[in-house]
């Protein structure tokens, strides 16, 4: 399935609904600013993560944009409030509509800790 970037509420629904996958995951990244994310950790990981997830054959994957970095900083940001999401880039992995595991920033640059989370 291909990386999402525009997750309507109906598709971040169906990361919990009874024709999703079995396994799903959730990256969070910063928003794009002046033509790229604001978040340089977000940007390092960006290739990784289109080659994870970007393709039909390739696990689902929604991304979820956590706002400029003002509204980022913000502890009411709804993506620190609904997924307790502390830093970016952060990814989750979703089964059958709940968190089992996240990796978070350089982690995701670590070939050993990604393949480890992906499996």
């Amino acid at each position: 399935m291909p990386l999402l970037a525009n997750p309507y509420p109906h598709v971040m629904n169906s990361l919990n609904g009874p024709t999703s996958p079995p396994v799903s995951y959730l990256v969070f990244y910063s928003d794009v600013v002046d033509g790229q994310m604001w978040c340089p950790d977000c940007r390092a990981v960006e290739q990784i993560v289109k080659d994870l997830f970007d393709a039909s054959d390739k696990p689902k994957a929604i991304i979820y944009w956590v706002g400029d970095k003002p509204e980022w900083r913000t502890p009411n940001n709804k993506a620190r409030v609904d997924w307790n999401v502390q830093s970016v880039p952060t990814i989750l992995r979703i089964e059958n509509g709940k968190e089992i595991a996240r990796i978070v920033e350089d982690d995701i640059l670590d070939t050993t800790s990604m393949q480890d989370f992906m499996k």
